[in-house]
């Protein structure tokens, strides 16, 4: 049979909408996200973030926990997605924070952005690592909104698990992208180790007495610098209760266990990650009359992997 040029390109056009998604959690699916002047990070992704598709209804970013293992995390948010029927319509994106200072031993490629140690998980930055992990993810998530790129897109869901659950609720606090993009951005934080307070009350009675710093950034106002200091205190007191934000809680999550912060600041928001999360969104709730809910999880442990493909967990980021 002859083909004539545009039944060619209409061919070669249908093949690629066909593609099937990449699922691997391997170099596979990896992709260079730009940063500008030439800088990049690594993310997984399930197709190509510049080709164009019209059944992406909806971009799930799920980020890595403190070992910054975005494969492993990939991996989960590729079962999940699967798991709720979803990957035709939606994106899966696991970005990939690498660092090399303190106990940060990544070995990242040559050219690659570096992020810090210490201050990936809540948006800080160091003279070696002068770039914000939330300032990565503003540019990936404009870039994703292009209505140009996934003219059907209904909505970005931002997720993250322990130290990732820190990253994304102290990120929904601090961006200033969020009501700026052709579509919302929904926060599903699991399991942190603790919070960004909007005030200086903890359930801890005089935190101060015993804890000079426990307001200092990342759990409170004080000190801030960077990303988090050019939100502003006041222009995060005003969003943040408006944004769309669920956290989970498991029920099983009350030791000290899987790296859980324990120093002074992290202790003065209570005894493990259950009553932290209980006590600051009772707080929240009473005192910035907010819209954020809080959902607990049957049946799991300190799992990203059981939190996120539990029924409940697939009901969070996909809405069954």
């Amino acid at each position: 049979m002859r083909y004539t040029l545009p039944m060619l390109s209409a061919f070669f056009l249908s093949s690629v909408a066909m593609a099937a998604p990449c699922t691997t959690a391997d170099k596979t699916c990896l992709e260079k996200a730009p940063l500008g002047a030439g800088q990049y990070f690594f993310v997984y992704r399930s197709q190509p973030l510049t080709e164009r598709s019209a059944k992406v209804e909806r971009v799930f970013v799920l980020v890595h926990g403190l070992q910054r293992d975005g494969d492993a995390y990939y991996k989960t948010a590729i079962g999940a997605t699967q798991d709720a029927g979803e990957i035709g319509r939606t994106l899966v994106i696991a970005p990939q924070y690498h660092a090399v200072d303190g106990t940060c031993k990544d070995k990242p490629e040559p050219g690659e952005t570096i992020f810090a140690c210490r201050g990936w998980s809540d948006g800080n930055s160091t003279t070696a690592a002068p770039r914000s992990s939330f300032a990565a993810l503003d540019g990936l998530l404009r870039m994703v909104a292009s209505r140009d790129l996934f003219p059907s897109l209904k909505e970005i869901v931002v997720a993250g698990h322990s130290a990732g659950g820190q990253f994304v609720q102290r990120y929904a606090a601090t961006n200033r992208i969020d009501g700026t993009l052709a579509v919302p951005i929904r926060y599903v934080v699991a399991n942190p180790s603790s919070y960004l307070y909007l005030e200086s009350w903890r359930p801890v009675q005089n935190p101060g007495a015993s804890c000079p710093q426990f307001n200092r950034y990342k759990y409170g106002f004080d000190g801030m610098t960077g990303y988090p200091l050019a939100a502003g205190t006041a222009s995060i007191r005003k969003n943040y209760p408006g944004r769309d934000v669920l956290a989970r809680r498991v029920r099983l999550d009350t030791t000290d266990e899987h790296s859980m912060d324990k120093t002074c600041p992290a202790m003065a928001q209570g005894p493990n990650r259950l009553q932290r999360g209980l006590a600051y969104f009772d707080r929240l709730n009473q005192t910035f009359k907010t819209s954020h809910k809080l959902v607990r999880v049957p049946g799991c442990g300190h799992s990203g992997e059981c939190m996120y493909r539990s029924e409940n967990g697939r009901r969070a980021v996909f809405g069954k």
